[in-house]
């Protein structure tokens, strides 16, 4: 198994994509559970999508905990929030972290 050395701490990880990074439209998680099959968090949400987290391509095992605690805390609390896909990739289907917006969009049902 090939080790990463990573400099400082980042939650991003690099991509040969060069696209800005997107972000999904306002949303809260309703179940998340980690895949040890794909070693992937898998999330899903009240918009009707599932996204998923390739952990392995977080910079660090602890960027990969600190996410999955931020989103568990989020869960529970059904906070609204915006998932983030790296390289031009759909956020709808993938993420590496998640923003939470500064206000939450009128007529959510949240």
């Amino acid at each position: 198994m090939a080790t990463r050395k990573i400099s400082a701490p980042v939650i991003a990880f690099t991509t040969k994509r060069v696209v800005a990074d997107r972000k999904s439209i306002v949303t809260t998680i309703k179940a998340m559970h980690f895949d040890q099959e794909t070693r992937s968090i898998k999330v899903f949400c009240a918009d009707g999508f599932t996204r998923e987290c390739k952990v392995d391509r977080l910079a660090s095992l602890e960027a990969g905990r600190a996410l999955w605690e931020q989103m568990s805390k989020a869960c529970k609390e059904e906070t609204a929030m915006q998932f983030v896909a790296a390289g031009g990739f759909s956020p709808d289907k993938w993420f590496y972290t998640v923003a939470t917006p500064a206000v939450a969009p009128k007529g959510m049902p949240f």
